[in-house]
């Protein structure tokens, strides 16, 4: 559903009449590339893609491309102009893959690309230029006050005018797009395979035409490939020089570090508490590690973080503390007797807040009439509530999730309400659901009581893996 859903933004943008700059932004080891040309199917495009050599060459590389597509009679000299000829060229995509590879060879990219795109807003051309890369915050700098984009085209703005660029961020998928990828896996087995495999469609090469999440697991682990061995890791070294802290924080995080104290406090007992945010701005950037914050609130200070792929959160709490043995032939069956096996229920649990909001903002329409604005955890003095909501129909809606191994208790209902009436948010509000969240199964005693209170939802695994 993320997939699709970013899809369909990047569509509704691609069919604008006029010029737009859109920066597709996904994270370490998640390219949003695939989404782009599956959203400009069908237009005419140019793909580019920087051979990250020298200036003329990378220049040159990109006017080649564009070749086809040009009435010019000298071909441009200079970025400026190459981009200013793209007025001439209407109707047309163009995505640069990784503009951070021209950057580095021409800091004055952005603004020779200022430069030359205010010709293009000026005729109105049906432009469309996608900046796709993996790492978060470029489309934020392009639309500081003082970005190239925008003082370049200051004389063609109002006051009020949108900014110059459109972000979409792609996240990591949601279980709902593992189950679209590998669809025998349902139920528990979905839910288990996305803590297992996580949201990354390049992890889910290494499943497998057959079998359950355990069972590819466990043959994972009989000769496992280099990206489970080390892949996180690699990636790690790929955006970061010195990946001693950076990889102490993710492990820290996996293994149920939150705050900023507690993370400091994995680094080094006389760390510094400030000096990790540096590292945890980095990390962030990278999308790798994702900061909750309470619902309705805008300070950082409250953020609690979590790694924002449920496979890496593994494989740095599970996996990372064996690689030694894993390199070794004949360790997969002891790594899953004393290792993997017991660990599965509380990595499965680990991952239900996440499976319960990706219900709430995706799945929930049948049983709740509205799907949510805004989902996330939401906690304070005397509530913590792993799950809640703001539907589209002004509902609040307060979640817990039973973590079994039997059916949930009437005493459950009885807890979340006692915390909703400790709770200020969303008071007020025409409709306050409480939402119950179980694997195992409901008592009889509570599936009545929730009959009867039109307000209490009891959600169990079959809604919550059933595709939109």
């Amino acid at each position: 559903m993320i997939f699709s859903q970013a899809i369909a933004r990047l569509g509704r943008l691609s069919g604008r009449p006029g010029p737009r700059i859109v920066s597709v932004e996904g994270r370490l080891g998640l390219s949003p590339l695939a989404p782009v040309l599956k959203a400009t199917e069908g237009r005419r495009r140019v793909v580019f893609a920087s051979p990250e050599l020298t200036d003329d060459e990378n220049f040159g590389a990109l006017r080649a491309r564009l070749t086809p597509h040009a009435r010019w009679e000298q071909p441009p000299a200079e970025w400026s102009h190459l981009f200013g000829q793209l007025s001439n060229m209407d109707p047309l995509a163009l995505i640069i893959e990784d503009p951070a590879g021209v950057v580095a060879a021409n800091r004055r990219f952005w603004p020779m690309l200022g430069e030359g795109w205010c010709r293009v807003r000026r005729r109105g051309s049906r432009i469309h230029l996608f900046l796709v890369t993996c790492e978060r915050g470029l489309g934020r700098e392009l639309n500081r006050p003082d970005s190239p984009l925008r003082s370049r085209s200051a004389g063609l703005r109002s006051n009020g005018e949108p900014d110059p660029v459109d972000v979409v961020e792609v996240e990591v998928g949601s279980h709902y797009d593992l189950g679209r990828a590998v669809p025998r896996w349902r139920g528990p087995d979905l839910f288990l395979g996305w803590a297992l495999f996580g949201g990354l469609p390049a992890r889910w090469t290494t499943i497998g035409p057959e079998g359950g999440p355990v069972a590819c697991l466990r043959r994972i682990l009989e000769c496992p490939p280099e990206s489970w061995v080390s892949g996180p890791m690699d990636l790690l070294r790929q955006a970061v020089t010195r990946s001693n802290r950076y990889a102490t924080i993710l492990r820290a995080v996996a293994k149920g570090a939150q705050s900023r104290g507690a993370i400091a406090a994995a680094l080094s007992a006389s760390f510094n508490r400030g000096i990790a945010g540096p590292y945890l701005s980095r990390l962030r950037s990278l999308g790798l590690l994702t900061a909750d914050r309470p619902l309705g609130s805008t300070s950082g200070r409250r953020s609690r973080y979590r790694l924002s792929d449920p496979h890496e959160r593994f494989w740095w709490s599970r996996v990372h503390p064996l690689r030694s043995d894993l390199l070794v032939s004949g360790f997969g069956a002891e790594a899953w007797t004393r290792w993997m096996e017991p660990a599965l229920t509380p990595v499965l649990l680990a991952a239900m807040p996440e499976i319960c909001r990706n219900f709430l903002r995706f799945g929930c329409v049948a049983l709740l009439g509205a799907s949510a604005r805004e989902a996330g955890p939401l906690w304070g003095p005397g509530f913590d509530f792993p799950v809640a909501a703001v539907l589209y129909n002004g509902a609040v809606c307060y979640g817990h999730i039973h973590p079994g191994p039997g059916p949930a208790p009437p005493a459950a209902l009885r807890n979340l309400e006692r915390q909703v009436r400790v709770t200020r948010y969303g008071f007020g509000r025409q409709a306050r659901v409480l939402l119950l969240f179980s694997l195992t199964g409901f008592h009889g005693d509570l599936r009545r009581t929730a009959a009867r209170n039109p307000l209490v939802r009891l959600i169990g695994g079959t809604e919550l893996a059933a595709q939109p």
